[in-house]
């Protein structure tokens, strides 16, 4: 007879599990990519600190190779997001941007802020 309702399996929880794992897969296929790219355009800040008392590099010489990053990237900074100062024999490098994330059902607005700063040798 029906033996299948004797040991207690249920497919709704494979299904559901399926449905979940399906969920998760996708998310990470929107995600993953931008906060790489996010975390890219941080280290290159660094770097464009690190390189500030070279001579040629200026603040808008710095703030134009961010800009430049980011839109290799694909990033949605703009000129106006970038600051970038000098001080006292310190540089201080300051990004910020929202990133929007469209999952399908849900729209989430991050708010991202690189904030460098390094002393001038």
């Amino acid at each position: 007879m029906a033996r299948w309702r004797e040991n207690g399996g249920s497919n709704i929880g494979c299904i559901l599990s399926f449905v979940l794992l399906l969920f998760v897969v996708f998310v990470g296929i929107r995600v993953v990519p931008t906060r790489i790219a996010v975390a890219e355009l941080q280290d290159f800040c660094e770097q464009q600190a690190e390189r500030a008392s070279l001579p040629g590099y200026d603040n808008d010489n710095i703030a134009a190779s961010i800009l430049q990053k980011a839109r290799e990237k694909n990033l949605p900074v703009k000129k106006e997001d970038i600051k970038v100062t000098r001080d006292a024999g310190r540089v201080d490098i300051v990004v910020k941007y929202h990133v929007m994330f469209d999952l399908g059902v849900y729209k989430y607005d991050w708010p991202v802020e690189h904030n460098v700063e390094r002393i001038l040798f």
